[in-house]
Protein backbone atom coordinates (compact mmCIF):
# COMPACT_ATOMS: atom_id res chain seq x y z
CA UNK A 1 0.00 0.00 0.00
CA UNK A 2 1.34 3.40 -0.92
CA UNK A 3 1.91 6.16 1.64
CA UNK A 4 1.32 9.02 -0.83
CA UNK A 5 -1.97 10.41 -2.07
CA UNK A 6 -3.10 8.31 -5.02
CA UNK A 7 -2.67 9.91 -8.45
CA UNK A 8 -5.94 10.17 -10.41
CA UNK A 9 -4.29 8.85 -13.59
CA UNK A 10 -3.59 5.12 -13.50
CA UNK A 11 -0.39 5.28 -15.59
CA UNK A 12 1.09 7.98 -13.34
CA UNK A 13 0.15 6.06 -10.19
CA UNK A 14 2.05 3.08 -11.65
CA UNK A 15 4.98 5.43 -12.35
CA UNK A 16 4.98 6.59 -8.72
CA UNK A 17 4.96 2.94 -7.64
CA UNK A 18 8.05 2.28 -9.78
CA UNK A 19 9.83 5.20 -8.10
CA UNK A 20 8.85 3.75 -4.72
CA UNK A 21 10.03 0.26 -5.73
CA UNK A 22 13.41 1.79 -6.63
CA UNK A 23 13.70 3.20 -3.10
CA UNK A 24 12.78 6.80 -3.87
CA UNK A 25 10.78 8.95 -1.45
CA UNK A 26 7.51 10.41 -2.72
CA UNK A 27 6.02 13.58 -1.24
CA UNK A 28 2.37 14.48 -1.71
CA UNK A 29 1.67 17.32 -4.10
CA UNK A 30 0.62 20.85 -3.75
CA UNK A 31 1.00 21.20 -7.52
CA UNK A 32 3.42 18.32 -8.25
CA UNK A 33 4.53 15.09 -6.61
CA UNK A 34 8.14 15.35 -5.54
CA UNK A 35 10.29 12.21 -5.83
CA UNK A 36 13.75 12.06 -4.25
CA UNK A 37 16.41 9.41 -4.65
CA UNK A 38 17.84 7.50 -1.68
CA UNK A 39 21.27 9.16 -2.04
CA UNK A 40 19.72 12.64 -1.98
CA UNK A 41 21.42 13.84 -5.17
CA UNK A 42 18.49 13.48 -7.58
CA UNK A 43 14.98 14.87 -7.57
CA UNK A 44 12.11 15.06 -10.03
CA UNK A 45 8.61 16.44 -9.99
CA UNK A 46 5.69 14.41 -11.32
CA UNK A 47 2.89 16.60 -12.62
CA UNK A 48 -0.72 16.16 -11.64
CA UNK A 49 -1.64 16.81 -15.27
CA UNK A 50 0.97 15.36 -17.65
CA UNK A 51 2.24 17.46 -20.53
CA UNK A 52 1.99 14.79 -23.22
CA UNK A 53 1.22 11.19 -24.13
CA UNK A 54 4.78 10.02 -23.39
CA UNK A 55 5.12 11.77 -20.02
CA UNK A 56 5.12 8.60 -17.88
CA UNK A 57 7.39 6.73 -20.32
CA UNK A 58 9.86 9.61 -20.38
CA UNK A 59 9.88 9.92 -16.59
CA UNK A 60 10.46 6.17 -16.22
CA UNK A 61 13.35 6.35 -18.69
CA UNK A 62 14.82 9.22 -16.67
CA UNK A 63 14.54 7.14 -13.48
CA UNK A 64 16.27 4.14 -15.06
CA UNK A 65 19.19 6.32 -16.23
CA UNK A 66 19.95 7.62 -12.74
CA UNK A 67 23.17 6.24 -11.20
CA UNK A 68 21.35 5.45 -7.94
CA UNK A 69 18.73 3.26 -9.69
CA UNK A 70 19.02 -0.38 -8.50
CA UNK A 71 19.88 -1.64 -12.01
CA UNK A 72 22.78 0.84 -12.26
CA UNK A 73 24.09 -0.06 -8.81
CA UNK A 74 24.27 -3.73 -9.87
CA UNK A 75 26.26 -2.76 -12.99
CA UNK A 76 28.75 -0.79 -10.89
CA UNK A 77 29.38 -3.71 -8.47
Amino acid sequence: MSYWRKHQKKELELLLQKFDDAGWTIEDPLKYYSVKCPCGDHRRWIHLTPSGNNYAKDALGWLERQPCHPSKRKEQS
